[in-house]
């Protein structure tokens, strides 16, 4: 999808427009990606997630001051999932930190689940939620890391647009225990 953004000015000499985002991150135009577009018309083509935020439209004319016009432009979009670890080995007793990461706008409604069933924060689970702009950083800290916390996790997010979900193993591994060979096999040249 494109949009067309217009910002009209007036004024003697005729002012110039000039359009930039406010972030000073390239904006995809017609000519390319750009960091400043002058014209009064700014078209952002195949528009998605990442052209999302403030742009400025200003208009000068040599005579001060320049003026300027904030428009803020949002894109709808489910929420996308990122697990930055799937599988993750705890030693029996010790905290553990499961990591989701989520993109959706509108915000999304965001929740943890074990093997199917909602988790609520208490004495076995904290939880803890950093949002930004269509970001969202979610964690959920196991405490004392027991056998029965051996299992699936998932971070679900949805929107009206839709839903997230990633997925993340767990085990417990005994911390009494240290690491055994169980059959040695003798190394044999190689031909």
């Amino acid at each position: 999808t494109n949009i067309s953004l217009t910002c009209v000015a007036e004024g003697d000499p005729e002012p110039i427009i000039k359009w930039r985002k406010e972030d000073f991150k390239p904006m995809n135009t017609l000519i390319g990606p750009t960091e400043v577009y002058e014209n009064k018309v700014l078209e952002l083509l195949k528009i998605s997630r990442t052209d999302m935020g403030a742009y400025l439209c200003i208009a000068s004319n040599g005579v001060p001051p320049a003026v300027s016009k904030r428009i803020v432009v949002g894109v709808e979009f489910p929420p996308m999932i990122w697990i930055p670890n799937q599988l993750i080995g705890a030693p029996f007793g010790s905290e553990v930190i499961l990591e989701c990461l989520i993109e959706a706008h509108p915000m999304a409604l965001v929740f943890w689940t074990f093997d199917g069933h909602h988790i609520i924060p208490g004495e076995n689970y904290n939880i803890t939620t950093e949002r930004n702009e269509y970001r969202t950083h979610m964690r959920l800290i196991v405490k004392r890391v027991k056998p029965g916390d051996h299992g699936n996790y998932k971070c679900v997010a949805n929107n009206h647009l839709g839903e997230g979900v990633g997925s993340i193993k767990l085990f417990v591994t005994n911390r009494e225990r240290s690491p055994m060979i169980v059959k040695k096999i003798p190394s044999q040249p190689l031909n």
